[in-house]
C-alpha cells in the first residue's frame, strides 16, 4: 500500500473542517456543505431510504469523529444545520441494493423508516443497549458472541459499508489514482476502526486488516460497480492500454488483468448485493488468512461463520433455495478468492513499483 506520506506529497494537505464531525481529512463539498465523504455518505443513506431517527436523550448528543456514529439522530440534525440539502439526494434505483429492513418496510406500505438506536458496531463494542428484536432470533446467534451482535446485525453492517458513491474500474486512471487511494486510505482506517471486533486486535493486526479492507473497499468494489456497467469494458482496457507508456501501462496492464482473472469470474456467479456484500467480507477477513495472528484468525473465523449464517438464512427465506443448493453457492464464492489473491498479489507490487518510481522523481526533482 503507498505510504501516507508518498499520498499527501502528491497532494498537498487539505485543512478543511467537516461541518458535521469536524474532521480535517478527506472533506469535500458534498450536498451543498462542506463534509467528510463518511458524513456525505450518512446523509445520502438517510435521505434516500426516507429514514427518521429518534434520539433517546434530549435532542443534543455530541456529534464528533469519535462518537459520530452514537446518536443518529442528532448527526442527522447537525448534517441540516451544516447546510446539507436533502433536494440534492437522488432516491436508491434498485431494491435489491437496499438493506432487507427498507425492503420489508416498502413490502408493508410504509414510506417512512423509524429506527431509534445507535449504529450496531457503536452500540455493541461500547455498552449501549441494543433494540428490542421484532424478529425471533437466530438459532445461530451463539456464533457471533465474540462479536457480541447477531448474524443479521452483521449482514447489515456489510451492506452498509456498500452505501457510497460507485467509481467504476473504469474510472480509475494512473492520474486519478492518488487522490482516489488517499480517499481509500481514510474510508479503510474509518472501517477498521468501528468494524466489530478490531477492539480486541493488537496495533500490528489493525494494519494487516486494514490491507485488506483497503483492497476491498478499492479495487473490489470498483469491479463491482464495473460489471454492473453495460457498454464497453473490454475496448476500454484495449484502449488505454494502447495510449499509456510506462508506469502508466504497468498501471493499465493490471487493470486489465484485474478484470480478466477476477472480473469475468465475478460477472459468472450473477451475485445480488447481498451475496456481494458477504463476499465483501471474506475478501475482508479470509484472504490473508497465512498472515494473521491467532486473535486475528480469530475474529476473522467470527466473521466469516456469522457472514454465512446470515447469507444461509437469507438464501433460505428469500430464495427459496435446498441445503444442497446454499453449500454450492457458498462453495462458490469461497472459491473466487483464489483468484483474487492472485490479483492482491499483483496489486502489492504494482504499489511497490509506484512508489520505488516516485522516490525517483523525487529524488531527482531536489
Amino acid at each position: 500500500i503507498l505510504s501516507e506520506c508518498t499520498i499527501s506529497a502528491q497532494l498537498g494537505d487539505d485543512s478543511k473542517t467537516c461541518l458535521v464531525c469536524t474532521i480535517t481529512e478527506n472533506v469535500r463539498h458534498h450536498f451543498g456543505s462542506t463534509t467528510c465523504l463518511a458524513c456525505a455518505s450518512f446523509f445520502r443513506r438517510t435521505v434516500s431510504l426516507n429514514i427518521q431517527y429518534i434520539c433517546k436523550q434530549s435532542n443534543a448528543c455530541p456529534v464528533s469523529f469519535a462518537v459520530r456514529s452514537g446518536c443518529r439522530s442528532c448527526r442527522f440534525q447537525n448534517c441540516l444545520k451544516a447546510g446539507m440539502k436533502t433536494t440534492m439526494v437522488r432516491g436508491k434505483r434498485d431494491i435489491n441494493k437496499v438493506p432487507k429492513y427498507v425492503r420489508e418496510n416498502m413490502k408493508q406500505g410504509n414510506e417512512m423508516i423509524l429506527r431509534d438506536y445507535a449504529t450496531s458496531t457503536f452500540e455493541t463494542l461500547h455498552g449501549f443497549p441494543r433494540r428490542e428484536e421484532v424478529e425471533k432470533p437466530m438459532e445461530n446467534e451463539e456464533v457471533l458472541k465474540l462479536l457480541n451482535l447477531t448474524a443479521d446485525q452483521l449482514l447489515e453492517y456489510y451492506l452498509e459499508l456498500n452505501e457510497k458513491e460507485p467509481c467504476p474500474l473504469r474510472k480509475i486512471s494512473f492520474n486519478s489514482f492518488f487522490q482516489l487511494n488517499q480517499q481509500n486510505h481514510f474510508e479503510s482506517k474509518v472501517i477498521c476502526r468501528s468494524c466489530p471486533g478490531t477492539d480486541l486486535l493488537n496495533p500490528e493486526d489493525v494494519e494487516i486488516l486494514f490491507q485488506y479492507t483497503s483492497f476491498a473497499n478499492l479495487w473490489i468494489d470498483a469491479l463491482w460497480d464495473e460489471i454492473h456497467l453495460e457498454e464497453g469494458k473490454e475496448e476500454m482496457f484495449q484502449k488505454e492500454n494502447q495510449e499509456n507508456e510506462g508506469m502508466s501501462r504497468l498501471f493499465s496492464d493490471f487493470l486489465t488483468h484485474f478484470y480478466e482473472n477476477v472480473g469475468n469470474a465475478l460477472r459468472g456467479l450473477n451475485l445480488d448485493i447481498v451475496e456481494y456484500a458477504v463476499l465483501k467480507s471474506f475478501v475482508i477477513w479470509k484472504l490473508g488468512v497465512v498472515d494473521f495472528s491467532t486473535t486475528l484468525k480469530i475474529v476473522a473465523q467470527e466473521h466469516y461463520l456469522g457472514s454465512t449464517v446470515a447469507l444461509t438464512e437469507y438464501y433460505k427465506t428469500e430464495k427459496n433455495m435446498d441445503q444442497f443448493e446454499i453449500a454450492l453457492r457458498i462453495a462458490d464464492l469461497t472459491l473466487i478468492l483464489g483468484p483474487i489473491f492472485n490479483s492482491y498479489r499483483e496489486m502489492v507490487n504494482l504499489y511497490e513499483k509506484i512508489h520505488v518510481s516516485m522516490n525517483e522523481k523525487m529524488r531527482m526533482e531536489m
